[in-house]
């Protein structure tokens, strides 16, 4: 999560929407006095080699609360204040859910260290795991209704936050590092699914697949 007083703007970070290359690339472009919360010691890494501030502002106090990295809309407006809240510019990302779905699959089974073995597709999608990351939906609404002012989508991410970045009047253009992108193998996502997880992804992400009109 960032919220930049330089240039008022308050980005809310969704999961494996490429919300850790987005943070990367506008702490590139933020001051001393914006907030910007950690990410992994690996990512962090990454952060620091492409020329991006570093965790800053985030702790309690100054703030009224900690701010963290997934943190939700309402936690948001209460940390910043309703005349910051309602000022800002606010965006978040959102991304297919049935591709956001076998995203996390591969990157929870990717190969490291004490790596759970995979199960099969189908008996994940029913796991924990999966329902928090529905919770993607809560991070950028206020009880049920989008409360952001823009919902840039995963898929035309490079071209929509470059909009964004113009709308703001952002210094330079963003470059987006490759962030957590190298666990999946390239496949269509359609070819994990039978009609029974496919139904489970469309009822936990209901409201993104209404607002947004994604399709299987």
């Amino acid at each position: 999560m960032i919220v930049s007083h330089q240039h008022r703007f308050i980005f809310l970070k969704t999961r494996k929407t490429a919300g850790t290359s987005v943070e990367i690339a506008l702490s590139k472009i933020c001051g001393p006095d914006d907030v910007i919360t950690a990410i992994s010691p690996e990512d962090e890494q990454l952060r620091a080699a492409a020329g991006g501030r570093p965790p800053q502002n985030f702790d309690a106090p100054p703030l009224p609360r900690r701010a963290y990295n997934h943190m939700r809309a309402q936690m948001v407006r209460n940390v910043v204040g309703a005349q910051v809240w309602n000022d800002y510019f606010k965006f978040a990302v959102e991304r297919n859910p049935w591709d956001t779905v076998v995203s996390l699959y591969f990157w929870k089974f990717r190969e490291r260290p004490g790596a759970r073995t995979a199960p099969p597709f189908g008996e994940f999608v029913w796991e924990e795991s999966v329902e928090k990351l529905a919770a993607n939906q809560r991070i950028y609404r206020i009880r049920g209704a989008v409360a952001v002012d823009r919902v840039l989508r995963y898929e035309r991410l490079t071209e929509e936050l470059t909009q964004v970045w113009s709308d703001l009047g952002l210094p330079g253009e963003p470059a987006l590092p490759r962030a957590k992108g190298s666990a999946r193998p390239r496949r269509d996502y359609r070819d994990l699914y039978d009609d029974e997880s496919r139904q489970r992804v469309a009822d936990l992400f209901a409201a993104s697949v209404r607002d947004f009109g994604y399709e299987f």
